[in-house]
């Protein structure tokens, strides 16, 4: 936590999930003081709980999920956080049967924090989207989840796959503390190219004290503008990352850009906009041919600043070719900052920093990658990333922490969060006795590749009750 003994305003959290299943390793209340329990649709009851510090430290989440009603941790990944808005946020839970998952939405209690409120959503009913039909009204032609396409009829190929709730193409948009909305968005080009849309499955629900209201429902919607490139963008769309902003949710592709859905619009019609990302301009070389992709998901971030009133957008441009893998030799890259600019109707990108590698060669002491971008989100020109420095191939060796001033072209701290290289040397009693660390090293056997920090500020709203408290007692 803060120096001051409260609680930070908003936190950098790792997306590994740190299990402990034995009553005795969970963390007490002192340790990770954000609680909350709940039990499963298949009768399993849980606990997690939130260690926080101050950014760039990183804060973690701890899941008491002991069995048979959940996986063996070296099976699966049983719980994920998939978003975060306000005081709110969205998890998915698995059971050990494969297929059986639920939504929980976990409420930040401002008053007692040790008791916060984790809620399971209503199961959706809505059936699959129907993609045989390809007609532009709003309400999706849809067919019974349980039937099947006739002889030689197939899914088109340039469609995503229909959908399915509990994917990481869920996202959540808070408008108050009672009213949210959890939505899927599944985009589809129609064989003619003629134009886009968006099949959304949506829940709007409010609390009611602590029950919720609301019921699932989903629309088609058209994608705006519709020109070839654009088609051609979205026909190949893969969501990297879902986030909030302003009266948007916003659905990331990192090499196509961003879709915008007014979640607080209440018009007949609504449609979804398509921005495209800044091209990126760093050099090339004979092996990295000029492409109209400006990034991937490990380079590129979008963050919501400044009290979700900017969105920054940050690319580390590579100048070598290459994407998961150590720098060739002699190799290095360039990191550009943009912000979007709102107008009347309009929506562009200015860029605000631009930094080279050369420009810090003297301040990093290793031949890493600065990767997965963060912007601070009460210091705008702060930008947090992973550094990783790779071993043998493409195995990940360290992964540090490294903040970099954007403004001032100068590193603001740097430390090593993850030795991998010593884990591996340890025999497997020594293993053991390093718990987080081990915790970790589960998590990338099942996905190999780190995962980018989630930006929370849930805890806003328990420091600004603190905050009055002590002032109360003063």
């Amino acid at each position: 936590m803060s120096a001051a003994g409260g609680f930070p305003k908003w936190v950098l959290l790792e997306r590994y999930l740190f299990r402990r299943d034995d009553n005795g390793s969970f963390p007490d209340e002192s340790k990770a003081p954000i609680r909350a329990s709940a039990t499963t649709s298949w009768g399993a009851d849980f606990s997690i709980a939130f260690s926080v510090v101050e950014p760039p430290r990183i804060s973690r989440l701890y899941a008491h999920l002991p069995e048979p009603g959940f996986p063996h941790p070296d099976r699966e990944l049983p719980l994920y956080m998939l978003a975060t808005h306000r005081h709110l946020a969205l998890l998915k839970v698995s059971s050990s049967e494969i297929g059986v998952q639920n939504l929980f939405i976990f409420r930040a209690d401002e008053k007692n924090p040790s008791s916060s409120l984790l809620k399971l959503l209503p199961t959706c009913t809505e059936p699959r989207i129907d993609y045989y039909r390809c007609d532009a009204r709003l309400h999706p032609c849809r067919q019974p989840s349980n039937a099947t396409p006739s002889r030689g009829r197939r899914q088109p190929s340039n469609a995503t796959p229909s959908p399915r709730l509990l994917s990481f193409s869920l996202g959540l948009w808070c408008r108050d503390k009672e009213e949210f909305v959890v939505a899927e968005l599944t985009v589809f080009v129609p064989d003619d190219y003629t134009n886009a849309f968006a099949d959304i499955c949506l829940l709007r629900s409010s609390f009611i004290g602590d029950q919720l209201g609301g019921k699932w429902g989903s629309m088609r919607v058209p994608i705006l503008p519709t020109d070839d490139d654009a088609l051609w963008k979205l026909s190949r769309w893969e969501t990297s990352a879902i986030i909030p902003f302003q009266r948007w949710l916003c659905w990331i592709d990192y090499q196509k850009g961003i879709l915008f859905w007014d979640v607080s619009s209440k018009v007949p019609t609504p449609t979804i906009s398509f921005l495209r990302f800044p091209l990126d301009k760093s050099p090339r070389t004979s092996s990295s041919p000029l492409t109209t992709t400006t990034c991937n998901v490990f380079y590129g971030g979008v963050s919501v600043v400044d009290h979700g009133r900017l969105l920054k957008f940050v690319n580390v441009a590579r100048n070598d070719g290459l994407v998961y893998e150590a720098l060739k030799p002699g190799a290095g890259f360039n990191i550009t900052c943009h912000t979007l600019v709102l107008g009347d109707g309009s929506m562009d990108w200015k860029e605000d920093y631009t930094i080279t590698s050369d420009e810090l060669r003297g301040q990093l002491t290793l031949d890493g990658v600065p990767m997965f971008p963060r912007v601070d989100m009460y210091r705008p020109h702060v930008v947090h990333f992973h550094y990783i420095e790779f071993g043998y191939g493409r195995a990940l060796k360290k992964m540090w922490v490294l903040s970099i001033d954007m403004s001032t072209k100068t590193v603001e701290s740097f430390y090593l969060y993850m030795d991998v290289s010593v884990y591996h040397k340890m025999d497997y009693k020594a293993r053991l006795q390093i718990n987080n660390d081990a915790d970790f090293m589960r998590s990338t056997c099942l996905d190999p590749t780190p995962f980018p920090f989630i930006p929370c500020e849930f805890l806003r709203f328990i420091s600004s009750f603190y905050c009055r408290k002590r002032k109360d007692m003063e």
